[in-house]
């Protein structure tokens, strides 16, 4: 009776579970549990059956070999209708359990699909985050190290700002001292100027107005050339006439520009000779300069060319009267460009004339660099 009561009780235990359940589920669960005992009692009942009657078939009559034959053949039976019955017994449990789930299942349904909807959204945000989390990271590890780059890069822009704001404080610390210098400077020359004697000022511009040059090609000046002595010709020296073909002699108005260098002269025929320059206005004589070159950039090796003994006359016309207002002599042991004062007469000239009496030596012909007239003209001498 203990093993009969047995499986009653594990069917009931495991059936025995405190949930809710409606009228119609509690009479299924007691049919399937009384199918269970019917079946539990029908096996041990077999199985008691043959531990009490081995030796119930007909071969128990036969001698010794075939009894245990059939002993055999019987304990096989027994044993292959053991493992059927609970192959049987093992399906209708999992039967039972899967209805059992199932009823469990569709009462609590709705609680399921609670759960389901709620774990849905957290498995899939769960998913993404997962799958994100790499690209995350690269994002972020690019974002540093582009945050990283900039800053240095600021850091090295900040750096030459400094260096370059620095450089020009220190210039414009340096300008400021240069204007203050300056200020110094202007403000001694200024106290200068206002100690400076008048008349003195005066007195130094006449002297740079006086020793203007009147007799410039380029301010009017020119050359009278009917009362102007011939330009030197050397038909006669057959090797200065071959040079001649190849350079021809200056003109007279040579000696009105400022260009000196060696060669560059006015040749007059002989060793005596005049020319006559139109100023460009009347002017009050006050000096005049005769330019010759030093022997040592000669390209003859020598200056028995430049002119020697001089006068000087002034004019208003062709045919007025001339006026003399000096006679000197250009030494060529002295300075290149030589001035000799004139008379002052208390009259303004139009007409200079130039005569060269003698020279140093040469007596083809006579060489002059430059002649400068100084003056103060009659119209400013008026306004004054």
């Amino acid at each position: 009776m203990a093993r009969r009561k047995a499986p009653r009780k594990r069917v009931q235990g495991t059936l025995n579970v405190s949930f809710e359940t409606t009228a119609d589920q509690r009479s299924a669960r007691e049919a399937a549990g009384r199918s269970h005992g019917q079946a539990s009692r029908s096996l041990f009942t077999e199985v008691e059956l043959v531990e009490r009657f081995p030796q119930s078939t007909p071969s128990s009559s036969s001698p010794g070999p075939p009894k245990r034959q059939d002993k055999a053949t019987a304990l096989a039976r027994t044993v292959f209708s053991l493992i059927c019955h609970l192959a049987g017994t093992l399906w209708r449990y999992l039967l039972i359990v899967c209805i059992f789930t199932v009823q469990k299942m569709a009462v609590h349904k709705k609680r399921f699909l609670r759960f389901i909807v709620f774990l849905l959204p957290v498995v899939l945000a769960g998913v993404y985050c997962g799958t994100s989390l790499p690209a995350w990271t690269m994002q972020a590890k690019a974002q540093r190290e582009a945050l990283t780059w900039a800053s240095a890069a600021e850091t090295k822009m900040l750096r030459n700002l400094h260096a370059l704001l620095t450089e020009q404080t220190q210039k414009l610390q340096l300008l400021l001292e240069e204007v203050a210098q300056l200020e110094v400077e202007i403000s001694s020359l200024k106290k200068e100027r206002q100690e400076v004697n008048p008349a003195a000022l005066e007195l130094a511009l006449e002297v740079f107005v006086g020793r203007s040059d009147w007799a410039l090609k380029s301010s009017g000046a020119t050359i009278d050339m009917q009362r102007t002595s011939k330009t030197y010709d050397c038909k006669e020296n057959w090797g200065c006439r071959v040079l001649w073909f190849f350079h021809t002699p200056n003109p007279p108005d040579t000696i009105l520009e400022p260009d000196i260098s060696p060669g560059n002269c006015w040749p007059l025929q002989g060793h005596q000779g005049q020319v006559v320059i139109r100023l460009r206005a009347r002017v009050h004589l006050t000096a005049v300069s005769v330019q010759h070159i030093y022997k040592e950039v000669s390209p003859s090796g020598t200056v028995t060319s430049a002119p020697r003994d001089i006068a000087v006359f002034g004019s208003n016309a062709d045919r007025e009267e001339e006026t003399l207002l000096g006679m000197f002599m250009y030494n060529v042991t002295k300075e290149a460009i030589q001035t000799f004062p004139l008379k002052n007469t208390h009259r303004a000239f139009a007409h200079i004339k130039l005569i060269v009496k003698s020279n140093w030596g040469n007596t083809a012909y006579t060489c002059i660099y430059r002649v400068q007239v100084h003056g103060k003209m009659e119209e400013q001498e008026n306004l004054s």
